[in-house]
């Protein structure tokens, strides 16, 4: 176990910004007055803001007013771009703004808002049409206003979408019966090769669109969530919500959450303590992480947290390969770590047959017992015991 550890860097200092794309916005321009553009930039503050924090409606959060005042010192990127306005060819001028990603986080800090960060779930989402003769699924390829819907109102919130191609392979697995029947097995076997987070069942009907959200994608016996929207934006936005939901944190720099001891259960090779990593480098509570100790298949971090503590389990455990620890399982390593330390100190006695005279010796044994010895722990340390489940 120490073997393999010991070959990676112990020290894991995670990015200081997300992901790019979270912090720009696209922004129809009437017309190229100044007041305009000056309109678009608050709105495109607006729209960064919704997508980083995962919510809605913050025009009446004091910070964010006051953000909307002071937009000029955020934007680090300003542009122009053009998009399509129809099928008559038109297109419409806009403006390509992008915002500092940390003075956006300290701006969420100070409204009281989550932080919903990257790396995001990506989900996959299955439409089958019941408007017509026949039931339909509808691919990525099929030009159809519901795909542009999903993909405009899926940037708009920031979460990745996937629509099958229908290609031969999406033809021969399945069928808008499975989909409509709500069928587990042949969805759960022709998403596997888009390798989503999580799985969308949608049903257009006259009335709208209901959906089914299976958030585990490996495991969609064991939870999903039901809705009903009135179109395709709608449903996006409450997935959306729902996500952010999950895995948001809010950010909190009190002393009482600056920092904490994580151990992890449950490391077996090197692949499972890459995978850690990872994960660790992609939560939002925690700022940076350093490996203090490895015992049998047990690592022990130190982290300094953005967040709460409360904020970090509930995102770390909104990934499938963690779950906290049982009160018998922490009892059970601290034992083993115990009686690990004990017979480690007992071997590492000098030899009671080693002739007196030879004191030089026995120095030696005895510092190098005390340069490889632990060490101590404080006693009024508080830990957050998770296990590694891949």
């Amino acid at each position: 176990m120490n073997r393999f550890v010991l070959a990676f860097i112990a020290c894991l200092w995670l990015p200081s910004a997300l992901a790019n794309d979270l912090y720009h916005a696209s922004i129809p321009l009437d017309n190229g007055a100044q007041t305009s553009q000056q309109a678009a930039k608050k709105q495109g503050l607006s729209a960064v803001l919704t997508k980083v924090s995962g919510k809605r409606n913050l025009s009446n959060n004091p910070a964010v007013k006051q953000a909307q005042q002071e937009v000029d010192s955020l934007i680090t990127q300003l542009g122009y771009g053009e998009r399509d306005q129809g099928a008559d060819g038109a297109t419409q001028r806009t403006l390509e703004v992008g915002f500092d990603s940390q003075q956006v986080r300290e701006i969420l800090r100070k409204a009281g808002l989550p932080l919903w960060g990257s790396p995001r779930p990506s989900v996959l989402v299955w439409l089958v049409d019941d408007r017509g003769v026949e039931r339909q699924i509808i691919w990525e390829q099929s030009e159809r206003p519901v795909i542009d819907k999903l993909r405009e109102a899926a940037a708009l919130r920031g979460l990745p979408v996937l629509i099958p191609v229908g290609d031969f392979d999406d033809l021969m697995a399945i069928s808008s019966s499975d989909l409509w029947g709500g069928f587990i097995q042949p969805v759960e076997q022709a998403s596997e090769r888009y390798q989503p987070d999580g799985i969308v069942i949608a049903k257009l009907t006259e009335q709208g669109i209901r959906w089914q959200l299976f958030p585990d994608a490996n495991q969609m016996q064991t939870n999903q969530t039901r809705g009903q929207a009135s179109d395709a934006t709608a449903m996006i936005h409450s997935l959306a919500d729902y996500y952010a939901e999950q895995t948001g944190v809010i950010l909190d720099q009190s002393e009482d959450s600056a920092s904490v001891v994580i151990a992890v259960g449950g490391i077996e090779n090197g692949d499972d303590y890459v995978a850690l990593e990872k994960t660790l480098a992609a939560l939002n509570a925690i700022q940076g992480v350093h490996l203090r100790e490895l015992n049998d298949h047990t690592l022990v971090f130190d982290a300094r947290l953005a967040a709460s503590q409360q904020a970090l389990v509930k995102e770390l455990t909104a990934n499938r390969e963690v779950r906290l620890m049982t009160t018998q399982e922490q009892e059970a390593y601290t034992a083993s770590t115990s009686q690990a330390a004990s017979k480690k100190e007992n071997t590492a006695q000098p030899d009671a047959d080693l002739e007196q005279g030879d004191e030089t010796a026995v120095q030696a044994v005895s510092d190098s017992t005390q340069t490889a010895a632990p060490e101590p722990q404080p006693s009024a340390e508080k830990r957050l015991w998770f296990v590694w489940q891949p």
